[in-house]
C-alpha cells in the first residue's frame, strides 16, 4: 500500500464582519476550511464560521514563520531573518508566497426549524398583503360601479313630458 501524503497549502485569509476579542484570541490556532477547492469555501475557527471567496492580491504575499536562530552553514549564517520589533528580536524564516487571498465574512447559522418558521411568516405576510390588496381593489371597483349606475334616469314618457312643457 502506498503511504498517504499530506500536502501543505498556505492561504492568506482576511476576516471581516462581526469579529470580537474571542475570535482574535483564536489567531494562530488550528482551523478547518471546508471546500477549499470550491469558489466559496467555509472557514471554521473555534465556534465561529466565515464564508468567502478567493481574490487576487495586489502584488505577492510573502509568508514567514517565527523560528529559533540556528546556524545552518559553516560560515555561521542562519536561514532566519532578524526582526527588530518590540522588546525582543524575533527570527523569521521564509515559509512561502501566494498571489491569492481568501476574503471571508462572518456567517451566522440558524436552526432549520427557525428558518422554516421565518419562511412561513414571510409567506403568510405576503398572502395577507395580497388578500388585502385584492379586497381593496374589489371595494374600489364596487364603489366605481355604484357611481356609474343611473339612479334617476329619465324614462321615455318623462322625456315626452319635458318636450311638451318646453314647447
Amino acid at each position: 500500500m502506498a503511504e498517504k501524503e499530506d500536502d501543505e497549502v498556505y492561504v492568506v485569509v482576511e476576516l471581516t464582519g462581526v469579529i470580537d476579542s474571542q475570535v482574535m484570541e483564536l489567531a494562530g490556532k488550528e482551523c478547518t476550511i471546508l471546500g477549499i477547492d470550491t469558489p466559496q469555501p467555509v472557514l471554521k475557527l473555534g465556534s465561529y464560521l466565515f464564508t468567502g471567496e478567493y481574490k487576487d492580491t495586489i502584488g505577492t504575499c510573502v509568508l514567514f514563520e517565527e523560528c529559533e536562530a540556528e546556524t545552518n552553514d559553516e560560515a555561521g549564517r542562519t536561514s532566519c531573518v532578524a526582526r527588530a520589533r518590540g522588546p525582543k528580536n524575533k527570527q523569521l524564516k521564509y515559509l512561502g508566497k501566494t498571489e491569492k487571498r481568501l476574503d471571508m465574512k462572518t456567517s451566522f447559522l440558524r436552526e432549520k426549524a427557525a428558518v422554516r418558521a421565518a419562511e412561513l411568516l414571510q409567506s403568510a405576510d405576503a398572502s395577507a398583503q395580497e388578500s388585502s390588496a385584492s379586497f381593496l381593489q374589489e371595494k374600489a371597483v364596487a364603489e366605481a360601479a355604484e357611481s356609474l349606475q343611473p339612479t334617476d334616469a329619465p324614462t321615455p314618457d318623462s322625456l315626452m313630458e319635458m318636450a311638451v312643457d318646453d314647447g
